[in-house]
């Protein structure tokens, strides 16, 4: 039943961020930020303590904690919560670029999505984070929520197979799932641009990458 229901909020929260991402994305950032704070909660207390994954009431607990700060902070200051938005994607690819080597060390798997989400979090302060990366960014994680919440519904995979994160890593194992995320990725890409005309921008420099620098 966890799985079922876990499935089933990926299903409909992605389908959200695949296609509505850059038009929600300053209402979605405290949603986005208590996602990636209960997801980094609960992995914390798996890793410290070598639980399985949301196996415990603590787990649960410590990722609602940590997801309603993360929340907070992205609602309370926006430029903190598309970081956090941003960050997730690298992190995601980290993770799933070791499943896909077949790297199953927690701390390896761990050290590497910390990478990945540093490096994206530091092009977006560099480049004031431009448009066109949100709207990849949102269509590439919605389309990973959406293709994993179905795994998850049809009882494909269980949600200790999302260990650390490493869904894409999974979807990318087999060319039918990772065709299924290819094409709701890329329906969700093609409907943002062209619905990009009637969104509403906070800033103008985010509709174009400038030097961190530049007036």
């Amino acid at each position: 039943m966890d799985d079922f229901l876990i499935g089933l909020l990926a299903l409909i929260l992605g389908l959200g961020v695949t296609f509505l991402g850059l038009r929600l994305f300053f209402i979605m950032l405290p949603i986005w930020g208590f996602i990636a704070g209960f997801y980094l909660g609960a992995e914390a207390w798996t890793a410290i303590f070598g639980d399985n994954f949301l196996s415990t009431v603590t787990g649960w607990v410590l990722g609602l904690l940590v997801g309603i700060v993360f929340a907070v902070l992205a609602f309370l200051f926006w430029y903190v919560g598309a970081i956090i938005a941003v960050g997730s994607v690298g992190a995601t690819l980290g993770s799933g670029l070791m499943v896909a080597f077949n790297v199953n060390t927690d701390w390896v798997i761990f050290i590497v999505a910390a990478i990945g989400a540093i490096l994206f979090a530091v092009i977006a302060v560099v480049f004031f984070l431009p448009v066109y990366m949100v709207i990849v960014s949102t269509a590439f994680l919605g389309a990973t929520a959406v293709t994993a919440g179905i795994m998850l519904i049809f009882n494909v995979v269980d949600k200790e197979a999302f260990h650390w994160g490493s869904a894409f890593g999974i979807i990318e194992e087999s060319w039918w799932w990772f065709l299924v995320w290819a094409v709701i990725a890329g329906l969700g890409i093609a409907y943002q641009l062209m619905s990009m005309a009637a969104v509403r921008l906070p800033e103008e420099r985010w509709t174009r990458a400038e030097p961190a620098g530049a007036v």
